[in-house]
């Protein structure tokens, strides 16, 4: 899923993985198991050796939304509410088990805080972090059919990996249209 989090293509994050690897404390989660609740504070960020986590937030109508997903060789934390030291917007759950280096806030601060280097790394990171956010967002302006195609263009096996209906939720329409664009799809492809 190297395309999922766009951020990761950006910059070089091995120095950063190092640490994580070398530093960071190995936390096994089972599937179905928090790494963070939403309106609770995420004390640590990962970075995940093996297993899959999404991201999901619910509304104020109580209805739950997937938001993201975090795969193998990338980082998993809600980065506003770990580096703000503020409540979640967003559950983050294992959908398979799951291995991760664990750093605490702290630890990540005296990293990014080490020098010049550094300081401008945290800087990139949360400025790529933001235009993955902003393409986001913007995606939601396109049509639905555009939207999966972007998705499967970037993550062509993801549906592999994530059921129909959370694919349907993180592009904000039902599994029914979600369907009706495959098919869609498919009769193009025959034509």
């Amino acid at each position: 899923m190297n395309d999922f989090n766009s951020y990761m293509n950006n910059l070089d994050y091995s120095d950063l993985q190092k640490l994580f690897q070398e530093k960071g404390n190995l936390h096994i989660y089972h599937k179905k198991e928090f790494l963070v609740r939403q309106d609770e504070v995420s004390h640590f960020a990962g970075w995940i050796e093996s297993g899959s986590f999404q991201y999901t937030y619910i509304n104020e109508e109580g209805t739950e939304n997937i938001v993201g997903y975090a795969f193998p060789n990338e980082f998993v934390c809600d980065y506003s509410s770990f580096m703000k030291e503020r409540p979640s917007l967003v559950n983050i759950q294992a959908i398979t088990n799951c291995t991760v280096y664990e750093l605490s806030h702290n630890e990540v601060v005296k990293y990014m805080e080490t020098n010049f280097e550094t300081q401008r790394f945290g800087r990139l990171a949360a400025e790529s972090l933001f235009e993955m956010a902003y393409r986001r967002l913007l995606d939601f302006y396109c049509p639905p059919e555009t939207r999966y195609l972007r998705l499967m263009q970037r993550c062509p096996n993801l549906k592999e990996v994530v059921p129909l209906k959370n694919i349907a939720s993180f592009l904000g329409v039902t599994p029914e249209t979600v369907s009706h664009i495959r098919k869609k799809i498919l009769l193009k492809g025959k034509s």
